[in-house]
């Protein structure tokens, strides 16, 4: 599978449009690990049991009020391979990577950064389809690179979290593109 870097900007836009937009297999890799490893919320809100259950010997009970780490769950080196290592393949069912590291079937709840059911993130939909269309303008149009002297293979990113007191600061350098590229209908 060819990295991302080897599409030209036009090539990126060329290929997204609203007809094909549901089809982007790769972006939809990539989109999923970024919010594995970076959640948008790390802790759930409060949710109440609605009967008693076991977890693994752990006994919740109806009522018992609990919050889901959803960072851990997307970090569990039992469920995921290299959990600190960006890796869009591991959503792609046919790479070894989409398997926990004993070859297993991965756990559904491992990856749930908008959880589910009734509950479910009003945004989730959204969000998916907006950055369907704003990150790959981005990309075309405007260079990122973090500031000189720090490697992108080694740097950690500072805790992301719509709740956390402080907002976290990412120092990065952008500029346009020489070449400018629009949507083509």
């Amino acid at each position: 599978m060819p990295k991302a870097d080897t599409y030209s900007p036009s090539e990126v836009l060329g290929a997204i449009n609203f007809d094909n937009i549901s089809e982007l297999e790769f972006y939809s890799y990539c989109f999923n690990e970024s919010l594995r490893m970076q959640p948008p919320v790390y802790i759930s809100s409060t949710v109440s049991m609605m009967e008693t259950v076991d977890c693994g010997g752990l006994i919740i009970r109806k009522g018992d009020a609990i919050s889901i780490d959803m960072y851990r769950l997307g970090h569990n080196p039992k469920e995921w391979i290299e959990p600190e290592k960006f890796f869009p393949e591991r959503f792609n069912p046919e790479h070894e990577y989409f398997k926990t590291p004993d070859g297993k079937r991965r756990n559904p709840y491992s990856f749930s950064p908008f959880l589910g059911g009734q509950r479910i993130c009003v945004g989730k939909t959204f969000v998916e389809l907006v950055s369907k269309l704003t990150l790959p303008s981005l990309y075309a149009n405007f260079d990122f690179a973090l500031p000189e002297g720090i490697d992108p293979a080694t740097y950690k990113l500072p805790a992301n979290n719509l709740v956390c007191s402080r907002e976290p600061e990412v120092h990065v350098t952008i500029n346009k593109r020489s070449e400018r590229v629009f949507f083509q209908s």
